[in-house]
């Protein structure tokens, strides 16, 4: 009788010990699931107007058509109109208007993009954006560059980008040098590239 009831008392406190860990298990699965829906995933798209104002979608479809006026469509019901923006980003990247570019060339028959806007391709110190727009019956590349977050967004040109990696010897020397690549914005890309990581990239 002394051995049945030292052994009955452990039973007890084993099946209170697992009755207390099961519910303390239930309570964590239930605070994760709440912080989840209290914090959901920040949207991958977003507008920034002209007022300064940025709002966040989970979805950013840009609009096109022969009689259609090219538009954002945000969240597949509310119509964005170009002219009220300042740059977005979608699934392809991050895009500003023609006002940011700084060049002599206008153009609002675009590719890939609302009217005039240019995509980044290359982050970093130095920003590189392009903008793809229609010449005649070709598609046509036009890059610029950006010092920094708050530079301006320069056409490029050989003399804008010595003037912006000339603090960078090797930048500068594979720049400068007579090897030939083609087509030339290839340079340029990796020029950047080698500023902003210390290294040659490849790009495709």
């Amino acid at each position: 009788m002394k051995n049945i009831i030292p052994a009955i008392t452990m039973l007890f406190c084993g099946i209170i010990l697992i009755n207390a860990c099961a519910v303390s298990k239930n309570s964590i699965v239930i605070l994760k699931s709440d912080s989840e829906n209290l914090n959901p995933l920040p949207a991958v798209c977003f507008v920034q107007l002209n007022d300064g104002s940025t709002k966040q979608y989970t979805s950013l479809k840009l609009i096109t058509g022969v009689l259609t006026t090219p538009y954002l469509l945000a969240d597949d019901k509310i119509i964005i109109n170009t002219k009220d923006i300042k740059a977005y980003q979608d699934k392809n990247g991050y895009a500003v208007c023609a006002k940011l570019l700084i060049s002599k060339k206008n153009s609002y028959v675009a590719v890939e993009t609302l009217p005039g806007f240019a995509v980044k391709v290359l982050s970093g110190k130095l920003n590189v954006y392009c903008r793809k727009y229609y010449n005649g019956a070709n598609s046509v590349q036009e890059y610029f560059l950006q010092h920094g977050i708050d530079g301006d967004i320069v056409a490029f040109s050989g003399d804008v980008l010595k003037s912006m990696v000339k603090e960078d010897a090797k930048a500068l020397e594979y720049f400068n040098s007579k090897l030939k690549v083609s087509p030339k914005s290839k340079k340029m890309l990796a020029t950047v590239q080698i500023f902003n990581n210390g290294l040659l990239l490849t790009s495709n």
